[in-house]
């Protein structure tokens, strides 16, 4: 991964590039009036642009430009908000002062949603593996202005970490949070949905284990959340009961802890 700047840049754009460059400790190029094109072909790499509102991710894995806004994260906020549920807010029976950690982050709209919930006494860590769709995370998270204060604050309030689930969950401390979620990329895709489709290119194809979910069941201290395709077979595999929901794609998986 590198990063360069927009075609028409400036000082501060420039500052803010070898900024992030030496946060993460990815390559810094001077753009010179090259294309995004050219500079793909030349470092074979993937490229984030520094712009003056966001960072857009382009790769040769896909055609599409991949950046950081909170989608449908602001209208299930909204939703919330005027005392609607949310299926995820729900199965999870997230509260206010609770802790959850989102093993499969991507560009987090479960985590913005989770820290909704959970609010200032609350505590939400997310785990992203990739290490661009980790950079595109952190920094919107810490950046994005979406007009609306205690979404904001939402948002800066989520801890995000570059590592895979397993390696983390096989460190982390015995009942360290109260929920522990996964919702890993679906075997079967989801027709129309243009955003899932342009992050899977980039997330982790790492198999949900039967080990990793044992190390889940001794992190959590009240269940484990599943999010996946209607027809997976990852909930009996696994161990989760099932929630099926009328005519809607995914569907919900759940493991109670009992002591």
């Amino acid at each position: 991964m590198i990063i360069t700047t927009a075609g028409r840049t400036n000082s501060s754009l420039t500052t803010r590039a070898k900024t992030i460059a030496d946060t993460y400790n990815i390559q810094y190029i001077e753009r010179n009036g090259c294309s995004i094109n050219t500079l793909m072909e030349q470092y074979q790499d993937d490229i984030v642009i520094t712009g003056m509102e966001k960072l857009v991710a382009m790769s040769k894995k896909s055609d599409d430009k991949l950046f950081f806004h909170p989608n449908l994260a602001l209208i299930r906020a909204k939703r919330l908000a005027q005392l609607e549920k949310d299926p995820f807010v729900e199965i999870s029976q997230l509260q206010e002062g609770m802790s959850i950690l989102d093993c499969t982050l991507g560009l987090a709209s479960d985590s913005i949603i989770a820290s909704i919930a959970v609010g200032n006494g609350g505590t939400v860590y997310g785990l992203e593996g990739n290490p661009l769709l980790y950079l595109l995370a952190k920094e919107g998270l810490a950046s994005f202005s979406s007009g609306n204060s205690l979404f904001d604050e939402a948002m800066r309030r989520i801890h995000v970490i570059n590592n895979e689930h397993y390696h983390f969950l096989k460190e982390a401390e015995t009942n360290s949070f109260d929920v522990v979620y996964f919702d890993p990329m679906f075997d079967t895709g989801v027709e129309g949905s243009n955003g899932i489709g342009s992050i899977r290119v980039h997330a982790l194809r790492n198999t949900l284990t039967q080990e990793t979910i044992d190390e889940a069941k001794r992190v959590a201290k009240k269940r484990i959340i599943l999010k996946d395709h209607w027809k997976s077979d990852r909930f009996a595999q696994l161990g989760f009961t099932q929630y099926k929901r009328k005519t809607a794609l995914f569907h919900y998986g759940v493991i109670e802890i009992t002591t």
